[in-house]
């Protein structure tokens, strides 16, 4: 647009505003439809006056200050915080002095997690307390639960048995089974904490 525009004016590319002025003056005066009466004098007094006007926009802004045309600088970079800088570091830094600050978006980290995970976990059985096997399931494990206690007791009691009965000989069969019962029972202990978390026992029931 701006070479055709010169073209147009019949001037010389990079002309002054001056010899663009008189060219365009002259090309009025020969264009202008109250003068020239040509099927084509229009449509060039139309263009002449397009390009006329496109280079005198140039020109200004050409001749503006450069200041005016440079950007504001860009501002400035908003301090990094401890937790957007170490909230994926997982490595701890080898600098004394980053170390404490490191540490602490660990624990926060950790913490966050733990929230999170909590959250799931409470979603996700209170889900499960609405099936129809949930109550199912629950007792099922506590019958586990009972024979698996009972067998623990009946293991470490069978050497008091035989000593009760005078069988002296199996007492020494039976003493053997008593850690058998002992570490049954302690299993049994820890299924019961699982029994608990696993179906939410200390969760409310969620409204349907």
């Amino acid at each position: 647009m701006l070479a055709e525009s010169y073209r147009v004016l019949g001037v010389p590319f990079g002309a002054e505003m001056p010899q663009i002025r008189h060219a365009y003056r002259r090309l009025v005066l020969q264009y202008h439809p109250d003068r020239n009466q040509e099927p084509e004098a229009h449509a060039m007094f139309l263009r002449v006056q397009s390009a006329y006007e496109y280079l005198q926009r140039f020109q200004e802004l050409a001749s503006a200050p450069a200041a005016a045309h440079i950007p504001p600088p860009p501002p400035a970079p908003k301090p990094q915080t401890d937790w957007e800088k170490y909230e994926f570091v997982y490595d701890p830094p080898t600098d004394p002095k980053e170390y404490v600050a490191w540490a602490a978006v660990a624990r926060e980290r950790a913490r966050r997690q733990k929230e999170k995970d909590h959250a799931a976990y409470v979603q996700r059985t209170l889900a499960m307390k609405q099936k129809w096997w949930y109550a199912l399931a629950r007792y099922s494990s506590y019958v586990v639960l009972g024979l698996g206690m009972m067998t623990g007791v009946a293991f470490i009691l069978i050497p008091f048995i035989f000593l009760f009965l005078g069988e002296f000989k199996p007492v020494l069969l039976g003493i053997i089974m008593v850690p058998m019962g002992i570490k049954m029972m302690q299993v049994m202990r820890e299924f019961r904490q699982d029994i608990k978390k696993h179906f939410g026992e200390d969760l409310p029931v969620s409204p349907k």
